[in-house]
């Protein structure tokens, strides 16, 4: 039995993140390896209290969210991350994924880099951001020559930004969001009701610059004035404090409080409930890397417009409409078009479930042998 290390180090807001690392255990849970057992190395244990197999374990690991000064310049100093060092001494772990790989005391390890957002817009990021993001690559490169990547979209971002680094195997690892038995039975309850209490779009995500809410808001001014949007998500922008205050003063000034709703950040109840009872989901995003809101809509079912991203295309869910996220009135169009047929749209919803439920079904099977495929095939080479 091979033992594998999942490093999973969990900060302040890292929702899509969070939701990534709930599903791959899911699915592993689901669909165990016979010659492989897990062991989730994290900050916060607390998060995953599933109730999981005896191959998948747990381990809280107070050490790995130490960042004194002394634990980094030891880091610097051995070229490795000792604290990942020694818990996977600890649980002599034959190899180690979404970590930064290490030239020594370390297991061979392979990275997982999100996507390249930071090569995309780097206007949004520090200095010191970016070069930490390009160090990564280039110890990617040096020390493991694997890396894990969740969309063929960050594939291609990869070979095009970081040609000098051609030898490195990537391995795409698309993931499938973790949805709960009880939020198919909600969306069920839902579509099967013969009214319902109001019709609104629904946009669930963080507040953050590259979110792009301003074209929604633009949208909004061209739309019958019943037409509303609800939002939900952290109103905390790290690389932009006063990105929200910006926002809210504006929608403000525009008299649109009472059709474009900020909720703020909810419960994950509450976001898959609105979910469902949404008419239509909005991701207008300048960048995504593999979104987990997109995923989490195509997979109860719900009609969906998404800026036109490489990506969002790549995710491809039923019945989807895309727009130049620069466009508010191509938004506008589309928003009117769904609000026009919704009733039509409601009927068209309840088959794109039913399809969606059988979808989840298979393609979590397929991120936990994917997952598998991918640590077989690295053991093999170590």
């Amino acid at each position: 039995m091979k033992k594998i290390g999942i490093c999973v180090i969990v900060n302040e807001g890292w929702f899509g993140g969070i939701n990534y690392f709930l599903s791959l255990l899911s699915a592993l849970n689901q669909y165990p390896h016979p010659e492989q057992e897990y062991y989730v190395l994290t900050n916060r244990s607390d998060i995953f209290n599933q109730g999981y197999r005896p191959h998948i374990n747990i381990i809280q690991c107070d050490y790995l969210a130490d960042n004194s000064e002394r634990i980094r310049k030891l880091c610097r100093h051995f070229k490795t991350n000792i604290k990942l060092a020694y818990y996977a001494r600890r649980h002599k772990l034959d190899l180690i994924t979404h970590a930064i790989p290490g030239k020594r005391f370390l297991p061979p390890t392979v990275y997982w880099m999100p996507d390249f957002q930071h090569c995309h817009l780097p206007a949004l990021f520090s200095e010191a951001e970016l070069r930490g993001r390009d160090q990564s690559m280039e110890m990617v490169a040096e020390r493991s020559g694997h890396l894990l990547l969740s969309s063929e979209s960050a594939e291609s971002d990869f070979r095009r930004f970081y040609p000098a680094y051609q030898s490195v195997q990537t391995h795409v690892l698309r993931f499938v969001p973790y949805i709960q038995e009880e939020d198919l039975a909600y969306q069920q309850q839902v579509l099967e009701q013969s009214q319902v209490e109001e019709d609104f779009f629904y946009l669930p995500n963080q507040f953050w610059v590259h979110k792009n809410h301003a074209v929604v808001v633009d949208a909004l001014l061209q739309l019958p004035p019943e037409i509303k949007v609800m939002c939900t998500g952290s109103l905390n922008d790290y690389r932009n404090a006063a990105h929200i205050e910006q926002l809210l003063q504006r929608i403000k000034e525009l008299g649109l409080e009472e059709r474009f709703i900020v909720l703020g950040l909810v419960e994950r109840d509450k976001m898959m409930s609105l979910m469902a009872q949404a008419l239509a989901v909005i991701n207008p995003s300048l960048f995504e890397g593999w979104s987990t809101t997109v995923e989490e809509s195509k997979y109860t079912g719900k009609k969906i417009i998404l800026s036109d991203l490489a990506v969002h295309r790549e995710q491809a869910p039923a019945d989807a409409v895309y727009f130049s996220p620069q466009d508010p009135s191509a938004l506008a169009a589309a928003m009117l078009h769904i609000w026009q047929e919704r009733n039509d749209e409601r009927q068209r919803a309840v088959s794109r479930f039913t399809q969606a439920r059988i979808n989840l079904a298979d393609n979590r099977a397929l991120f936990a042998e994917k997952y598998q495929a991918i640590v077989s095939a690295l053991l093999q080479q170590v």
